[in-house]
């Protein structure tokens, strides 16, 4: 059998430690295990960014002069993906170009003719016979999971015309070949891994690509799952971030992982994503313990929208949930969705206030996107929901949720981002709210509308962010006559932020306190009013220092 070059092609959202083109590599190891292909295939994964024109990429593609090229398709790449292709196509005529991925599956209209092919659904399979195929000279009629134009079996066929196929069967997680294990990933070479330990998911969001799946979670043996963290150990990975949406829906096995990872991968940060509902102490303690960090989907804090999208929200029992994380000392985020059926600006005003009385670590506050073949999309219409036909699909109107409500909730979320989230408010937020007596969304609303006419910040620049949060808590705590507690702000925002700094970049700050420092680190602050009364106004100059056992305090 004549050598393939294969490029396997993956656009990623940004730069960090989750890119990494897991897909396409689960693919390429698959390639490499079968009997037939593995040794007559040369595949190169290739990766591209943003801030790389795709014209550009599609050179660096060109230069190995593969024979077939792979692209994974997600809802943030499809554009840049098809300008690459195109270009492609007359850099190397006689290559054959194909596309798999959700985004392929789900929306598959003007991706062929573009492409040769589209693998719809699970791609290992359906990749490997579709290149058997070719390899002997075969056409790709018939093979479960390829959608593909006439002229691709009939090359008198018009170019424009398609047969379509269901999608592939789904994998068996058993017997695929693990793409760090076989070598076609590095972990050596990267600053995080994409760990998959599971497919398919037990609920049914009707937002979500899964929620026409099957109702099954279907795991990664757990003996791989060793050889890989194994693996991570000895290469010193530094995080990980866990593919399986529910971690923790099987309590037992996710227990049994706390274990092992606690056992073997004390060095790595890792991310799970988990439902709060099925945390108990235990479970919060081990994640405690393990350093890890959480993102749990809210979503929306009102029962009623929660269960239009498939959902069931008991407010007191996931509060409960939180609070044990939060006891237990574990670092997680929270999700909220804006745009919902059925939600207004006021529900997700209100949702917002039920999140950040839960004092996440992180507030990640999205637009919804209307994706194709989900079933929301599916009812977008007689739901009366607007929506870009083109990808991110983002929501535009509903009949609750007018286009300037809209626009005035994404103004929000970019506050909540800056001032919450980067601004690092987390430690002091609730207290510092508490003495205006007024919700979180209204405080967040004011500061939005304060940094509108001011100038852009970089996102990057704590010291910048914290600025402009002083210069905000300033203003909000004079027009309510609060004037003789901004020292006690000054002071508790201050120490918190030169300790983040400290923590996560090294950097030294000095700091000139108002009252005494221990004072100010005490549960005594916690209460600024009763503080400010109280407390020994003799400060200083002071320094938060990083050492090695963590930021200090000095004199």
């Amino acid at each position: 059998m004549p050598q393939s070059r294969i490029a396997l092609v993956t656009i990623h959202v940004g730069r960090g430690p989750q890119a990494v083109p897991l897909g396409a590599a689960c693919v390429a190891a698959a390639l490499k295990a079968d009997t037939i292909l593995g040794s007559s295939v040369s595949i190169d994964l290739i990766e591209g960014f943003p801030d790389e024109a795709p014209v550009k990429l599609a050179a660096r593609v060109a230069e190995g002069k593969p024979d077939l090229i792979g692209f994974s398709l997600y809802v943030w790449n499809r554009s840049e993906s098809m300008e690459c292709a195109a270009q492609l196509r007359l850099l190397l005529k006689d290559a054959v170009l194909f596309v798999g991925g959700p985004e392929a599956g789900a929306n598959s209209q003007g991706l062929l003719g573009t492409f040769d092919f589209l693998i719809a659904g699970e791609g290992e399979g359906a990749t490997v016979s579709a290149i058997r195929a070719l390899t002997e000279g075969r056409n790709l009629e018939g093979i479960p999971g390829l959608a593909l134009t006439a002229a691709s079996i009939d090359p008198a066929a018009p170019s424009h015309s398609t047969r379509a196929f269901p999608f592939a069967p789904l994998e068996t997680p058993s017997t695929l070949p693990s793409p760090w294990l076989s070598g076609v990933l590095s972990a050596k070479e990267r600053s995080g891994v994409l760990w998959e330990l599971a497919r398919g998911c037990p609920y049914a969001c009707t937002y979500c690509y899964e929620s026409k799946g099957e109702r099954k979670l279907r795991r990664i043996p757990e003996e791989r799952i060793r050889a890989e963290l194994a693996l991570f150990a000895r290469e010193k990975v530094r995080s990980a971030f866990v593919l399986d949406p529910t971690f923790n829906a099987d309590k037992e096995r996710a227990r049994r992982l706390l274990d092992l990872i606690d056992a073997e991968g004390k060095e790595i940060h890792f991310h799970f994503e988990v439902r709060a509902e099925s945390l108990d102490r235990g479970m919060a303690k081990r994640f405690a313990q393990i350093g890890a960090s959480l993102q749990i989907g809210l979503q929306t804090a009102r029962p009623e929208i929660s269960e239009k999208v498939g959902r069931k929200l008991d407010r007191g029992l996931f509060a409960s949930k939180i609070t044990l994380l939060n006891e237990e000392g574990a670092v997680f985020g929270l999700d909220l969705i804006y745009g919902l059926p059925g939600d207004d600006l006021a529900g997700f005003r209100g949702s917002l206030d039920f999140a950040l009385s839960l004092y996440p670590n992180n507030l990640d506050v999205f637009r919804l996107s209307l994706l194709p073949g989900t079933v929301l999309a599916d009812e977008a219409a007689s739901l009366g929901m607007v929506h870009d036909e083109t990808s991110p699909y983002l929501v535009r109107a509903t009949k609750t949720f007018s286009a300037l409500d809209l626009d005035k909730a994404e103004r929000l979320a970019g506050a909540i981002d800056l001032f919450y989230n980067r601004g690092r408010a987390v430690p002091w937020f609730n207290q510092v709210l508490h003495p205006l007596s007024e919700k979180a969304s209204f405080f967040l609303e004011g500061f939005a509308a304060f940094i509108k006419n001011l100038p852009q910040l970089d996102p990057k620049d704590p010291v910048g962010i914290e600025r402009r949060q002083l210069e905000y808590l300033d203003k909000r705590y004079e027009s309510a006559d609060l004037e003789y507690l901004l020292p006690a702000v000054w002071d508790i925002v201050r120490f918190n932020g030169a300790y983040a700094r400290a923590l996560a970049e090294g950097i030294t700050t000095t700091i000139d306190f108002n009252y005494n420092p221990n004072e100010v680190l005490s549960q005594d602050a916690a209460d600024i009013e009763q503080f400010a009364t109280l407390a020994d106004m003799r400060g200083g100059r002071y320094r938060v220092v990083c050492t090695d056992n963590g930021p200090e305090l000095v004199r």
